[in-house]
């Protein structure tokens, strides 16, 4: 079979004889593969070089390693973080401690009083700042003004003073808050906001320098109450910060005589320090 391929004319009979010495090698297995013919010449195949012009009618193929992801919300962008990042949302503690003072002194010499207390709540993050919705709690202590005391009928016909009046007073409140953040710098932001809730004080009245003494008058309040206030704020790291605040606090629907008489109206200067996320290295 092997002569009749060899003896057959032609350039197809002499192509064939390689491909049937492959076969009857790899059949018989004798022989050495390094004894083949050299029928494919490698160094007729150029390396596909990315610089030289593809034939007509072809694109080169890009590796897929070599792709860039298709990403429809960057990871580190501020819509990402705003929208689905962790820090959209944050829990945060608050502790207060300031001075509580008469907005109104019958003698101009204002009495004052520690406030204390704090608040916990949540920080939704915005572009420019963040919004904060929290439950603050606050314990005053006593606070006395001296002022002077008007008859039942005061009206302008009868401004008639009857004495001296004493008033002391201490309670405690329970606001709910709404802050809004505004970035300032880096560091720096302000805010502003207030809140509505309830109050409790326990009061003591007494008309003084009369004869004979008065009684002392012992009673408790619990009403509505309200604050309204601005601050400034350090962000010391992304989890803490420092604020400085103004605030005007008020007990009942309005701004009454009684209100000032009684210390229910003050204003307070209030430093704080806030945590977020407290309870972070807990968690982990």
């Amino acid at each position: 079979m092997l002569a009749v391929l060899w003896r057959r004319p032609g350039r197809a009979g002499v192509t064939a004889i390689p491909s049937l010495v492959l076969v009857l090698v790899c059949l018989a297995g004798r022989g050495n593969a390094d004894d083949l013919p050299r029928v494919l010449d490698l160094e007729a195949f150029a390396s596909w070089d990315d610089e030289s012009v593809s034939p007509a009618g072809w694109e080169a193929i890009v590796p897929v390693n070599e792709r860039e992801p298709i990403s429809l919300l960057p990871a580190m962008t501020p819509v990402s973080q705003g929208v689905l990042g962790p820090s959209a949302s944050r829990f945060y503690m608050t502790g207060i401690l300031g001075g509580s003072f008469l907005v109104v002194s019958g003698d101009n010499t204002p009495s004052s009083s520690l406030t204390e207390g704090g608040a916990v709540g949540m920080a939704l993050e915005r572009s420019n700042g963040r919004l904060r919705v929290e439950v603050e709690g606050r314990y005053r202590g006593p606070i006395a003004q001296t002022y002077l005391g008007f008859n039942e009928n005061y009206s302008v016909r009868d401004p008639t003073l009857v004495c001296e009046s004493q008033a002391r007073s201490c309670g405690w409140s329970s606001l709910a808050n709404v802050w809004r953040d505004f970035n300032l710098t880096e560091q720096m932001d302000l805010y502003g906001g207030g809140g509505i809730g309830a109050a409790s004080f326990q009061t003591e009245y007494q008309k003084i320098n009369v004869d004979p003494p008065a009684p002392s008058i012992d009673r408790t309040m619990t009403g509505y109450a309200w604050q309204a206030g601005v601050g400034a704020i350090w962000n010391v790291s992304d989890r803490i910060a420092f604020d400085a605040s103004y605030r005007i606090f008020g007990f009942g629907w309005t701004v009454t005589r009684e209100d000032v008489a009684f210390g229910f109206l003050r204003s307070e200067v209030l430093l704080s320090l806030r945590i977020y996320e407290p309870f972070r290295g807990l968690l982990r």
